[in-house]
């Protein structure tokens, strides 16, 4: 009786009724040029961006099945530590190595502070007196290295980079602080790239892939681990940097 059954659960399987293998979740946070909303001509909206061509790259390359999930900054803050079996694309500082452990640095970008066209800012002491008027903008729970820390600089909160671009053209802060792609995206898509007069970069900033703890020595962990590091090294994810850097009238510059 036993080795009737066995038989039928081969033979289920044969026939494909073995159930199929469940993608885990890849968090991504719905900011351009990372990942945002294109519109097609036919209307319709479908997520583009450079996490999501390196996503979708690191899927096909690496055969692990992979589910995008791309979602505002508080959402992904909150989604990826409470899922067990899951994978973040952001920045470095946006999670603790108790949230999520890095499996590979993805890119890097320089963090600048960009001020009104008109304005003086050619070193970090300007940058001090600039700041004292009105504030810098800065995007909550994220640091800049020690830019956070540092007293000299007064800082005004921000939600989105989108909301502080309003309000630096409006005079409610002095200037703003970001990657340069978010911060020249988030100008153009509020139409006031215009407005952007000088730039200072502080620090550098990492977009990384971080996994669930308890799902960082996993066999599909090491595997997209080591496939992100043959996109780098065979020069794949310049490449798809380049799709969205090679335009000069957007100002951005390749990733270091």
């Amino acid at each position: 009786m036993l080795l009737k059954i066995e038989r039928l659960l081969i033979f289920c399987l044969l026939c494909g009724f073995a159930p199929s293998l469940s993608a885990a979740n890849l968090y991504l946070t719905e900011v351009a040029p990372f990942a945002f909303v294109k519109e097609s001509k036919e209307g319709k909206g479908a997520y583009d961006g450079i996490n999501v061509r390196i996503a979708n790259e690191l899927r096909k390359r690496s055969g692990v099945p992979l589910q995008l999930l791309i979602v505002p900054s508080a959402r992904h803050v909150v989604m990826f530590p409470a899922d067990k079996e899951a994978y973040s694309i952001s920045q470095a500082e946006n999670f603790s190595e108790q949230e999520g452990l890095i499996l590979s640095e993805v890119t890097q970008f320089p963090i600048l502070v960009v001020a009104q066209r008109g304005a003086v800012m050619k070193n970090y002491d300007d940058l001090i007196t600039l700041s004292a008027d009105r504030g810098i903008g800065m995007m909550r729970r994220l640091s800049y290295g020690t830019f956070g820390q540092d007293e000299r600089v007064r800082k005004v909160e921000i939600n989105t980079l989108e909301n502080g671009m309003r309000m630096l053209e409006a005079g409610r802060i002095s200037g703003i602080v970001g990657s340069q792609p978010a911060i020249l995206a988030a100008a153009e898509r509020n139409s006031s790239s215009h407005l952007l007069g000088p730039s200072l970069v502080i620090s550098y900033g990492s977009h990384v892939m971080r996994v669930r703890p308890e799902f960082a020595a996993s066999a599909h962990s090491k595997i997209l681990s080591s496939t992100l590091l043959a996109m780098k090294n065979d020069g794949s994810i310049a490449r798809i940097l380049d799709d969205f850097l090679k335009d000069p009238r957007t100002g951005l510059l390749p990733a270091k």
